[in-house]
């Protein structure tokens, strides 16, 4: 079971570096894109937080490039945002689970649309 202090502030960091993202951090490679942290993974000692994201109008990997070179802009701001003893330090990565759950839908129509094809 999660720990529920973990998944406050797990869900704090999110909506925070959200925030940030939107209103805040400005990169060339992300005009017009758009963004969205899916969710966050802190570690109990605070020191990591991987940041899952999903991107529209971007390549995923352009996009978690450009975070990733900002991301000591995004943790200072992300100190100024939450109170925490130690900001921890940020890791992007793509968030994969959705285009695996349209692929998994995509399989399941062919199966419906076609039960005999084995």
């Amino acid at each position: 079971m999660p720990n529920i202090r973990m998944s406050r502030i797990d869900g704090e960091i999110q909506k925070a570096v959200a925030k940030i993202i939107d209103t805040k951090f400005h990169s060339k490679e992300l005009v017009g894109a758009m963004i969205t942290v899916q969710r966050v993974d802190t570690t109990p000692d605070l020191l990591q937080s991987t940041i899952y994201i999903t991107t529209l109008g971007v390549n995923s990997l352009v996009a978690v490039n450009a975070l990733e070179k900002g991301k000591n802009f995004i943790r200072r701001e992300l100190a100024q945002a939450i109170r925490l003893r130690t900001i921890p330090d940020l890791t992007f990565k793509y968030d994969d689970s959705i285009d695996y759950a349209n692929h998994m839908n995509e399989l399941f129509d062919q199966i419906k649309t076609n039960p005999d094809h084995q």
